[in-house]
Formats: structure tokens, C-alpha cells, sequence
């Protein structure tokens, strides 16, 4: 994954593979999404409205998206999640499965497995103390989605995936991916304070179907 100065990339590339990661079945509108929810103003508000949770029809079959309320969920909690990919304490890749785990324990109120130890799926040299870090926010993003009306259970999921794909491309951008998608530098009235990239994003919305007449409205 490029970690590049191209913001419009860091963006696409990212959205992309959270959703491979949590939301598999939205690949082909990840980059729709993300780019929308990153604009802000009433872009972002329609598309959490619209989309606010996912659910199972009679057959099933999921009938709602994931990635709105999933970008919404990231956002409102980077910098914890940001803390968290930054810690040094947490050093080694970690599956959705382990973090699951720790997630579940954690609420249970029991000790984490260590790597190895229990039923915990095993992970090499990470030991159970160490997801406490990643499970706290997993947790947060995970009650942040069922604010939205999601499963616990599909939150969990979803939560655990998209945390377990941002740390494992910690190092390839991801702290810079949530400010994007968080906002990052716009200032209380909603605008992007100077020296902020744009010009990426109108690109990338000049690209993505349907955003085209958007991108010419904002550049006027």
C-alpha cells in the first residue's frame, strides 16, 4: 500500500481494503463511500442516514450496507485507534479471530489468553496482554456500529476486521487514512484549513461514477 503524498491514493487504496477486510460484498463502492464520507457536510450526513446499519432478511441475505456506518465508526474514533496502532506495546500481527477473542474476554471480565494458551487462536510471540491495546478499541468501534443499529455480533465482526486490516498497514499509512477520513484539518466551521490536500480528492471524485457534477459544484 502506497504511503505516498497523494492523498486521493492513500484514500482509495485504504477504503479498498478495509472493505476486503470487514465489508466484502461493498468492495466495488468502497472508494464511493469513503470519498463521500471524507467531503463531510451534508454528503456524509445523507450517506450515515441512508445507510445506517446492516441486517439479515428472511433469507439471510444482507438487505443494508456496512461501509457507511463503518467509516462513520472509524472516524469518530481515530485517535484512539490511532493510539492504539501506535503503541509500541503491540508489536506483531494479530488476526480478526484473536482480537475477537480478546474483545469477548475482555468484556467477560476475564485475563486474555496468551498467544498460544486456552482456545485462543495462536499468535506467534503476541501475548494476551498486549491485545488489551487493540481489544479496548475494538470495542469502541464495535459500540459506536451498534449506536447505528448494528448486530452486536455482525459489530464485533466487522470492528475486529477492519482494526486487525489498519494494524497490520500501520506502518503503510493508516493513522494518515483515518485523519483523511475523520477530516483532518477542517476547522470548526466545516472548511479545510490552509495546506490541507483537496486537490487529491476532487480528482478521485472526478473518477468515482456519480460524483463528477459534485466535484465541479465544489470547484466553483
Amino acid at each position: 500500500m502506497s504511503n505516498g503524498p497523494d492523498a486521493s491514493a492513500r484514500l482509495e487504496a485504504w477504503a479498498t481494503a478495509i472493505a476486503s477486510a470487514s465489508a466484502p460484498h461493498e468492495t466495488d463502492f468502497a472508494v464511493h463511500t469513503a470519498l463521500t464520507y471524507a467531503r463531510g457536510g451534508r454528503g456524509r450526513r445523507a450517506l450515515v442516514r441512508r445507510a445506517p446499519s446492516v441486517t439479515a432478511g428472511s433469507g439471510g441475505e444482507l438487505v443494508t450496507t456496512v461501509l457507511p456506518a463503518l467509516w462513520d465508526a472509524l472516524a469518530a474514533s481515530c485517535e484512539l485507534l490511532k493510539s492504539a496502532l501506535g503503541s509500541p506495546v503491540v508489536a506483531n500481527g494479530v488476526s480478526t479471530a484473536t482480537l475477537l477473542l480478546a474483545v469477548h474476554r475482555r468484556r467477560d471480565g476475564a485475563p486474555p489468553a496468551e498467544g498460544t494458551g486456552g482456545s485462543a487462536p495462536a499468535e506467534p510471540a503476541t501475548g494476551g496482554g498486549e491485545l488489551l491495546v487493540l481489544a479496548r478499541a475494538v470495542a469502541e468501534v464495535s459500540r459506536r456500529l451498534q449506536a447505528h443499529g448494528m448486530d452486536p455480533a455482525a459489530a464485533d465482526q466487522a470492528a475486529a476486521s477492519a482494526v486487525a486490516a489498519l494494524h497490520a498497514g500501520r506502518d503503510e499509512g493508516a493513522g494518515a487514512f483515518l485523519d483523511l477520513l475523520a477530516g483532518e484539518g477542517r476547522d470548526a466551521s466545516g472548511e479545510r484549513s490552509a495546506g490541507t490536500p483537496r486537490t487529491g480528492l476532487r480528482r478521485l471524485a472526478a473518477r468515482v461514477p456519480g460524483l463528477r457534477r459534485s466535484a465541479r459544484a465544489r470547484g466553483r
